[in-house]
């Protein structure tokens, strides 16, 4: 295979999946983990892909990183599909035994969304969410499942529902489980940070309303950068990603205020 051939490969698979293993891509193509490495180095210097351990993740859109967060939900639904059906799995076993959800508006919760209907007990399940693509999923979906918007009004891009009619709708709500999504989370900060105010704000509420709280989200997130702060990662019970759950266990009252 012409170099030129196997890097045009390369660059559709991490474009179609929002991100590639090295070892992935030695299976594929069935070359050496120097050439991939020799391979990735040409694709990031021309600005193509971004390398990361282990491998290589999607550059965001050229009119900004935060572009990719403020489209459409079918548009964002395509990235980094491998990763977020995978993360949906594993969510899946996280809060198999909550009897309530709230869930956000991303396409990587609405892949748990997708599964909550196998649950034998679908029919004891209530889930409250701002996005409508779950709230229809769900809805429209014979196993029974409850489910409800709460209120707001749509943001212009995503579609989401936000602002004070949100937050007010939650005023007296309480749930077993905050399932959210962000769109950076910078890892040694420690810190999620969310790409509008909105978001940010709507997510944190979700959070106060919830007796435990996870965050998913794929390696392409990581360290990218967003600027408004969600919580700071040890607010977060665990940490859903592709590659599994990592405990982290909520940071007490006590200790969020001393922070």
């Amino acid at each position: 295979m012409l170099v030129e051939d196997r890097r045009r490969r390369l660059l559709e698979t991490v474009r179609r999946e929002g991100s590639l293993t090295v070892a992935a891509a030695e299976e594929t193509l069935k070359v050496s983990r120097m050439t991939i490495h020799r391979d990735l180095d040409a694709l990031a210097a021309q600005g193509l892909v971004r390398k990361v351990h282990g491998g290589a993740v999607a550059v965001a859109p050229e009119n900004g990183e935060a572009a990719l967060w403020g489209r459409p939900f079918e548009e964002r639904r395509g990235a980094a599909a491998l990763a977020k059906r995978s993360i949906g799995k594993h969510l899946y076993a996280l809060v198999s035994g909550a009897r309530t959800l709230v869930c956000d508006a991303s396409s990587t919760v609405f892949e748990l969304g997708k599964l909550l209907s196998q649950r034998a007990d679908a029919a004891d399940l209530f889930v409250v969410t701002g996005g409508m693509p779950l709230f229809g999923e769900l809805y429209h979906h014979p196993s029974g499942i409850r489910v409800a918007l709460h209120g707001g009004e749509p943001h212009p891009r995503t579609g989401s529902l936000i602002g004070p009619l949100a937050l007010a709708s939650l005023a007296e709500m309480r749930f077993d489980w905050a399932v959210v999504s962000t769109a950076s989370l910078m890892r040694e900060e420690g810190v999620a940070y969310d790409s509008t105010p909105e978001e940010a704000e709507l997510k944190r509420a979700y959070m106060q309303h919830a007796r435990k709280k996870v965050l998913a989200l794929d390696g392409t997130k990581f360290d990218l950068s967003a600027p408004f702060k969600l919580a700071d990662l040890d607010e977060f019970d665990a940490l859903v990603t592709e590659d599994g759950v990592k405990e982290l266990g909520a940071a007490t009252p006590a200790k969020r205020s001393r922070a």
